[in-house]
């Protein structure tokens, strides 16, 4: 498996981790979290597979170029335009969230526009870079950023404040049956490998997965995962957590170096995670964006030679983030999100596999030599 695919699963698995993923799975500890972990990791690592090997039937090209030789304009438009929304809206809710942390944890008197502008010219920068860069860029990130947190989670781990009876009550609900929810907002995993339907024009020679890949995929995923839930919960316990609406701020915060520069690790925690959702919310509005001008051209937004489709497209972005992030509160922040995971989420897989496969089906009836 190409490392810069295992980056796009890792960095949006990774982001989840402080966003609202973790409120959302305590929530439903009593209507069977655990269940539905130990469900969505199979059903996730399927799924991956099956998108990673349905685009390795088409190096090279992404969803929009697939659908235009294999699927007729009114089936690819409305799907291309579905996709480019969820990728927006999944950016965009990462934009509110690290916005919201920025604002209560680290700058209480700065106006919100203010974070929020700061946050849309980085990304705006980065959008508008080239696919191969956004991968390039990526990968500085999480070399810089992923030690730290592989430290935060082992030091948590052998922290003594960490109550080991917690997770243990915690696990002792997977006799519950398994929660949707907690089951949808798990399947996000699967999300980092649907970055294909625009990523996939730099993968020219995708293969389908090695054994040795996948297995690796799903030992990360699986620690990953598993870590996102249960130890907060070895920190405060379910009923310390039942109001916390970020889980994992809380538990950075019980962590200490003792001997380190920084006592307090939640600062690094949190600084890290800034860098890792920049870099999400640059790879989820630059799939939207380019699936949005793969449908659109507008020939009378020219500026000189220059046309002006994708500027047009960003300024757009703006004004929603902007207005969006005015008029939202946590609550319902919490609610959005939680119906974009349990809808948006199983209609968004369904089509994406779906199209392929009949991509796949086509493009087979055209060259006999591919049913071989």
């Amino acid at each position: 498996m190409s490392r810069f695919l295992f980056y796009l699963i890792l960095v949006n698995m990774l982001t989840n981790m402080v966003a609202l993923t973790p409120r959302i799975l305590i929530a439903g500890n009593n209507s069977g979290t655990v269940l539905a972990l130990v469900l969505a990791l199979p059903v996730g690592m399927i799924l991956t597979y099956m998108i990673i090997s349905l685009f390795s039937r088409f190096p090279g090209q992404d969803l929009p170029e697939i659908l235009k030789l294999h699927a007729p304009k009114w089936i690819a438009t409305p799907v291309l335009l579905f996709f480019a929304l969820c990728w927006y809206l999944a950016g965009l809710s990462t934009l509110i969230i690290y916005t919201f942390i920025i604002f209560r944890y680290l700058t209480p008197e700065m106006s919100i526009y203010t974070i929020v502008l700061t946050f849309v010219f980085v990304v705006t920068y980065g959008i508008l870079m080239t696919t191969r860069n956004i991968l390039y860029m990526s990968e500085i990130v999480i070399l810089i950023v992923v030690p730290f947190i592989i430290f935060i989670q082992i030091k948590g781990f052998l922290s003594p404040s960490l109550k080991w009876d917690y997770i243990r009550i915690a696990v002792m609900h997977i006799n519950h049956l398994p929660d949707y929810t907690a089951f949808s907002t798990s399947l996000f995993i699967v999300i980092g490998a649907a970055n294909l339907i625009i990523f996939n024009r730099y993968f020219t020679k995708l293969k389908k997965p090695s054994r040795k890949g996948m297995a690796l995929l799903t030992v990360v995923c699986t620690f990953i995962l598993f870590t996102t839930y249960f130890l907060p919960i070895g920190f405060g316990g379910f009923d310390s957590l039942k109001n916390v609406l970020y889980p994992w701020i809380m538990t950075s915060d019980s962590i200490r170096m003792k001997f380190g520069v920084i006592e307090r690790i939640v600062f690094i925690f949190i600084g890290a995670y800034l860098a890792l959702s920049v870099i999400s919310m640059t790879i989820h509005w630059h799939v939207s964006i380019q699936l949005l001008s793969s449908i659109f051209h507008f020939k009378r937004l020219k500026w000189k030679t220059y046309n002006l489709t994708i500027p047009f497209f960003v300024v757009c972005f703006w004004i929603v983030a902007m207005f969006s992030t005015a008029m939202m509160t946590v609550d319902s922040l919490y609610k959005s999100v939680e119906v974009f995971d349990k809808y948006f989420l199983p209609i968004l897989l369904f089509l994406l596999i779906g199209s392929l496969l009949l991509a796949k089906k086509k493009g087979a009836s055209n060259c006999p030599e591919l049913k071989k």
